[in-house]
């Protein structure tokens, strides 16, 4: 028999499932599907730089319930100086299995929304041009399935891009290899912060998520990412340990799990829609995950979809609200990622120049927190003189969002 829906997603993750929380409250008639089974944990940044959009999705409340800390301030490294300051808005950083699991629930909420596990996309099913339902494959048995909208929330290597030949542009290759992993018995700073450590042209991070958990991770360089991952845990910790304080505060730690590692995150947009499909999520936009967008800019593509999906029922086109979802989705996105592969590629060992600065802002915060939120007026100038300084400034003004002193 075969069904028919209003929006099928593929792909149950955080765009995918933020996309049926929102259609589910409006009532449409949604298919979510994932190959996977859940709560499970899949290759993720955790970083939100707020929680405004958990708190619209109505999941806010039971993350914060199941024991994440509130992370208020932010912390930047180089050498053997550092500044911190307060955030603008708290966050908090869950990991994977937890937070899609809650969407997911979040979605099944509304009786219109339907959800597979485990069950995989096949193929396109297309009435001359247009896509009109997709092919699943639930217990090994094919079963076709029909929609007025096939969402592709299935990630940077996506199938539905694939199938639908969604074309990619402001295409760079992947930059630089990350490695993480999730730690017990980190000694923890006084007050919860997000800490960044700009360190040999490395990009090491601590992200406290539950007493007791943090997720420690490095972007390398790439010509070590192939030995580090020979001995993933004793490499990863001896290049810790070079980052300013940690040494000492690894002392008890202990890996839960293992270590995982990538070569690189792609870096592209792709067609934002076709007749009777659309992409959202990393299946439309991928980038390097140093500056920890990722999470933030998928659920920024499902408010988007679903209020183009909104105006159509209000009668517009569907061209123009498509058109205009894609529109806003690069405007939205665009300043972000290239601000990301300016950073990363600018990553290098810091002149004595940018670290005599940086020294000299740390020993006042007051200057340094007048500054980051004023970058382009008082850096402007000098951004010639200190890239990697100019760069790292604008990722913190813009994404960890300090709060500017009167």
């Amino acid at each position: 028999m075969n069904h028919h829906y209003d929006v099928i997603i593929v792909g149950a993750r955080v765009a995918g499932a933020s996309l049926a929380i929102l259609l589910g409250e409006m009532g449409k008639k949604v298919l979510l599907v994932d190959k996977a089974s859940f709560p499970s944990d899949t290759l993720s940044t955790h970083f939100m730089s707020h929680t405004g959009f958990l708190e619209k999705l109505g999941v806010l409340e039971k993350l914060e319930d199941s024991g994440l800390r509130k992370v208020t301030r932010m912390r930047t490294y180089i050498g053997s100086s550092f500044v911190e300051g307060p955030r603008t808005s708290y966050t908090i950083i869950p990991r994977r299995d937890k937070l899609d699991s809650m969407l997911i629930e979040r979605a099944l909420t509304f009786p219109s929304v339907h959800f597979k596990p485990e069950t995989a996309a096949r193929e396109l099913i297309w009435e001359g041009d247009k896509v009109v339902g997709v092919t699943l494959i639930e217990h090994g048995e094919p079963q076709g399935v029909f929609g007025n909208l096939v969402v592709g929330a299935d990630g940077k290597n996506s199938n539905l891009a694939y199938w639908t030949g969604a074309e990619k542009y402001e295409e760079t290759k992947p930059l630089r290899p990350v490695i993480y992993g999730y730690f017990e018995g980190i000694e923890p700073l006084p007050e919860p912060a997000t800490e960044i450590f700009l360190h040999e042209g490395r990009i090491g991070f601590v992200f406290p998520m539950e007493p007791n958990r943090d997720c420690l991770g490095i972007e390398i360089h790439p010509e070590e990412f192939k030995t580090m991952m020979k001995n993933p845990e004793e490499s990863f910790k001896q290049t810790f340990n070079q980052m300013y304080g940690m040494k000492e505060r690894m002392k008890g730690a202990r890996l839960q799990g293992k270590m995982i590692g990538t070569p690189g995150m792609p870096n592209f947009f792709r067609t934002a829609y076709g007749d009777g499909w659309a992409l959202i999520g990393d299946a439309g936009h991928s980038k390097d995950p140093s500056t920890g967008l990722g999470i933030n800019d998928a659920f920024m593509q499902s408010f988007l979809l679903a209020d183009a999906c909104l105006k159509i029922d209000e009668g517009i086109s569907k061209e123009e609200a498509m058109k205009e979802f894609a529109r806003k989705r690069d405007e939205q996105l665009l300043p972000g990622f290239q601000m990301t592969l300016h950073y990363v590629q600018s990553l290098r060992k810091w002149t004595d120049n940018e670290v005599a600065l940086f020294q000299s802002m740390a020993a006042n915060p007051m200057v340094w927190n007048k500054l980051v939120p004023n970058l382009s007026r008082h850096l402007e100038n000098d951004a010639a003189d200190f890239p990697l300084l100019h760069t790292a400034m604008q990722m913190e003004a813009e994404q960890f969002g300090f709060k500017k002193e009167s």
